[in-house]
């Protein structure tokens, strides 16, 4: 359900929070469920096992709360738009190893430890701009991920089909069980095996205090793992995986360790922000640049109230021409208002590109620009630059121009991406670099300006 007009929402907390309390708010980007209805698939899900565990959600809260106080980065990256099966479970192990090199990189160069954080067990909906595309000459409903509809430009591929989101669910599963298969020190190579997925409980993967970060083993850093997020869109599957854990009374969303809600999503007074509000985990907040002080700092207010170091990362998303001139005020609101957040920077979004045979793409040079826009930010304002979030493939695709990467004419090689252009590893690897040598140089200006 849309925004009507003149919509300002509800005033704040009109009642205690529960899991299905963003029914009575407009909840945009939603799909409207085709038969069979959605009814029986929430039920389904409500039956299922958790995929995390409360140690894992407070494990990495704990490890957000260095990142905010100055002692570690992120790196989040992953697919655009995650695939189902073997191919999610394989693109796991491949981000896995990437995203552990870039930290490893990163750590080598400034010392400090690197938390990874995937774009995956769970990034399968997307939020289009439009309604509608034209695909092959023909009018078809917008692609929003497999938890949705199909890619295929069909009538009845294009129609949201609500079976999808127990298809979503399997697949994070598969995912979460390769994740801990990886880090119980087994290597790349066949899959791990869930003889009885329907009623397995999760593991728990941070079992040593390293997990999801790169650590200093003697005289090198060593990668250990990944902790699991995505855009918590689609809350007819989200709600169902809210738990309330029996020790403590407090709600878990135990679709995933990181939910983040999208720039498209981002109204104070919507059904995302409300829904995210009343659960435990840590949360990330896309910041476009159509976002004012103001409504940052609601929703700060909304999803971190306490100001809890750890609670609530903001991801600026501007685009590399509006960063520099948009960011500096809501920094300062955001810091004035005594909110302990950590910024990152997602420089892919902004920086979306068509070419003239209509494919997305975007330019590593755009990309670069944009890193170098937040860390000026950052630096300007004695604010710890927190972290990146990226979209890579961890393959040789062909999607992102420049870099040691494609160039316009080779793009239609090795376009594998279901929604948006990843980076490829060469790409990956290449912005790291140049990110560990700013992160070198603010470490340096901080330490002035705190001595």
């Amino acid at each position: 359900m849309p925004f009507p007009p003149g919509w300002q929402g509800p005033p704040f907390d009109p009642e205690p929070w529960h899991p299905g309390i963003w029914h009575r708010l407009p909840a945009v980007q939603q799909p409207n469920w085709a038969s069979p209805g959605i009814a029986w698939v929430r039920q389904a899900l409500q039956s299922l096992p958790p995929l995390t565990t409360a140690e894992d959600v407070h494990a990495l809260t704990r490890a957000l709360a260095s990142v905010q106080a100055g002692s570690a980065f992120i790196v989040q990256a992953g697919d655009c738009a995650e695939p189902f099966g073997s191919a999610a479970v394989d693109g796991a192990v491949a981000k896995n190893r990437l995203l552990g090199r870039m930290a490893e990189t990163i750590s080598d160069h400034i010392g400090l430890p690197v938390l990874t954080v995937g774009r995956l067990a769970g990034q399968f909906g997307k939020p289009r701009s439009e309604p509608t595309e034209l695909v092959g000459g023909r009018v078809l409903p917008s692609f929003h991920g497999l938890i949705v509809n199909g890619p295929s430009p069909t009538e009845a591929e294009r129609h949201p089909y609500a079976p999808r989101l127990i298809d979503a669910y399997r697949t994070a599963q598969r995912v979460y069980a390769e994740l801990k298969r990886l880090s119980s020190g087994f290597g790349p190579g066949g899959h791990a095996d869930l003889p009885g997925w329907w009623a397995s409980p999760p593991p728990t993967l941070a079992t040593v205090d390293t997990y999801g970060r790169s650590d200093s083993a003697g005289m090198e850093w060593v990668h250990n793992g990944l902790w699991t997020s995505h855009e918590a869109l689609v809350l007819d599957y989200e709600e169902p995986l809210t738990r309330q854990d029996p020790d403590t009374g407090e709600w878990l969303l135990t679709s995933t360790h990181l939910p983040w809600i999208g720039a498209r999503t981002n109204r104070p007074d919507g059904a995302h922000a409300m829904f995210l509000s009343g659960v435990a985990n840590p949360l990330a907040c896309k910041i476009g640049p159509d976002v004012d002080a103001e409504q940052v700092l609601r929703l700060c207010e909304r999803l971190d109230p306490d100001r809890i170091p750890g609670r609530l990362t903001l991801i600026a998303r501007h685009g590399a021409m509006v960063i520099r001139d948009r960011l500096p005020d809501l920094v300062d609101a955001v810091r004035a208002a005594g909110h302990p957040v950590i910024w990152m920077t997602d420089p892919m979004h902004g920086n979306t590109i068509k070419t003239p045979s209509g494919l997305k793409t975007r330019r590593y040079e755009d990309i670069l620009d944009e890193v170098h826009g937040f860390f000026a930010v950052m630096a300007d304002m004695s604010q710890w630059p927190g972290g990146v979030h990226l979209e890579v493939a961890a393959d040789d695709v062909t999607e992102c121009v420049g870099g040691g990467g494609a160039n316009l004419a080779e793009l239609p090689d090795r376009y594998r991406s279901l929604c948006d252009p990843r980076l490829n590893d060469v790409q990956a690897l290449a912005l790291v670099r140049e990110i560990a040598d700013l992160l070198l140089a603010a470490t340096a200006t901080l330490l002035v300006v705190n001595t």
